[in-house]
């Protein structure tokens, strides 16, 4: 994307006219060094980071039982230890089928009797997510239904769409609202009984979209008010610090069409995080002119193919962890919180952040391009104004709690940059820098002084560098 107030002037190409060498800085059509500017402004403010996530939903969380228990541990720190992956959210699915549900045994009316349990160790994501919590104990818990349980909805199966018995247009004999909230609930229960606190809770899963292979359930905007307005303060009574999420749609246009229906009624005051997905829409604008200060995620994100794409920028797939490096930068820009991929692990296929292959496991460079950015910019830093001189560098920066700054930087060029940056209203005085590329993992590369607000600093071709600033 382009970035706004472009610095004229800003690149300036090296003399051409020595040697052919290798390496950048050198001169020559084949090796080139450009400069440019980055101007970062901690005046001005934008959102607080969530993190970055994944999920272990429909069984994904137990496709590392093949490896040894010493790589099972191994698989969960890279995601979700700071040093590591650093990612901070895990995305629960509140199972609604047969062996997966809570509720084994549907009552004849919403007056019950309701007998819940937790079906074993909840298709594996009990065990995730205690060692996710071992890795990172802040860990961001989202419980999330793809559909309430068959008997609750107008068509009788948990599968396949059907609305929630109750909302408008539904022409149900008896209203299932209270009954699909307090089972909501109970979910949190059984994990808080567990030691294990859920963060977020959400209701829908993809409402706009109605396939007929697994759990899902459909709402509109309006639907959405109706049983949102039951389950709100319900949640907050129970819980009252538990936030609620609405709704996931497949795409930030579909969300955005919820969010305008929703808000018509006055609705947008019935949950407390925006959630989307990335499959049908990328997002274009902040979704700020359609909430009420909530923050935004972006919820679940894969090409769900069968091809394993671990590289980081080989062949330009969209699931080279260069591309998805760019995609959570644009999705920063306008406003969003949070980034998830789908699942965790899988075997084989991009649905995954790491391919389970039997007893071996491989790590997609897209899991590096997420801890680019969530191993430095820690849940509750605030986005800074930070502005590129060139349209093909790629700059964000934030501020953790404690004072330190993370400026992660995309160059999609291919050639260096030199880059200038300077920062204003931060006090820091050292920095370290992490290279990511064909060649790198997060690789620290190199420190350096900042002296009077500003440093210099090189970004490699096609690369991502995330320069950490502190004041030690």
């Amino acid at each position: 994307m382009r970035h706004t107030g472009l610095l004229a002037g800003a690149v300036t190409a090296v003399s051409a006219q020595a040697s052919y060498g290798n390496g950048y800085g050198g001169a020559g059509p084949n090796n080139l060094t450009f400069e440019t500017s980055i101007k970062v402004n901690a005046a001005q403010q934008y959102q607080k980071m969530i993190g970055g996530g994944c999920s272990g939903a429909f069984g994904a969380a137990c496709t590392t039982n093949t490896l040894s228990a010493a790589d099972q541990e191994a698989v969960v720190q890279t995601l979700f230890g700071e040093n590591y992956g650093g990612l901070s959210i895990l995305r629960n699915l509140i199972g609604s089928s047969k062996g997966a549900t809570i509720l084994p045994s549907c009552p004849d009316t919403p007056a019950g009797p309701f007998n819940y349990s937790l079906p074993g160790n909840d298709t594996c994501q009990l065990p995730l997510a205690r060692t996710a919590l071992k890795y990172n104990p802040d860990l961001f818990l989202y419980a999330d239904a793809w559909s309430a349980p068959g008997c609750f909805k107008t068509t009788g199966m948990e599968a396949g769409g059907g609305v929630i018995c109750g909302v408008r247009r539904s022409n149900c004999t008896q209203d299932w609202r209270e009954a699909y909230a307090n089972y909501l609930i109970e979910y949190v229960k059984l994990y808080q009984q567990r030691g294990i606190n859920v963060s977020l809770l959400g209701a829908y899963n993809e409402p706009d979209f109605n396939p007929f292979t697994y759990s899902a359930m459909l709402s509109d905007g309006y639907q959405a008010y109706d049983f949102l307005s039951i389950f709100y303060p319900m949640v907050k009574k129970a819980f009252p610090s538990l936030a609620v999420s609405c709704c996931d749609s497949t795409g930030a246009r579909q969300q955005r069409d919820l969010l305008y229906e929703l808000g018509r009624l006055g609705g947008t005051n019935l949950f407390d995080v925006n959630t989307y997905h990335n499959y049908q829409s990328d997002i274009k604008e902040p979704f700020d002119d359609l909430l009420k200060g909530q923050p935004t995620i972006e919820t679940e994100w894969s090409d769900g193919g069968t091809n394993w794409t671990p590289t980081w920028d080989k062949s330009g797939n969209n699931f080279e962890g260069f591309q998805w490096a760019i995609y959570m930068h644009n999705a920063f820009r306008n406003n969003v919180a949070g980034w998830s991929h789908w699942w965790c692990t899988w075997t084989g296929g991009d649905a995954a952040l790491i391919n389970v292959n039997g007893t071996s496991y491989q790590v997609a460079a897209r899991l590096w391009a997420f801890s680019g950015y969530f191993r430095f910019a820690r849940p509750g830093a605030v986005r800074l104004d930070a502005e590129s001189g060139v349209e093909e560098v790629y700059v964000t920066a934030w501020q953790n709690t404690n004072g330190s700054v993370a400026i992660p930087v995309v160059n999609a060029a291919h050639y260096a940059y030199t880059l200038d940056i300077s920062l204003a209203g931060t006090n820091v005085s050292h920095g370290v820098a992490y290279l990511t590329d064909n060649d790198h993992n997060v690789t620290m590369s190199e420190g350096f002084a900042v002296s009077g607000g500003r440093f210099q600093a090189v970004i490699e071709p096609r690369a991502m560098k995330t320069y950490f600033l502190d004041s030690q």
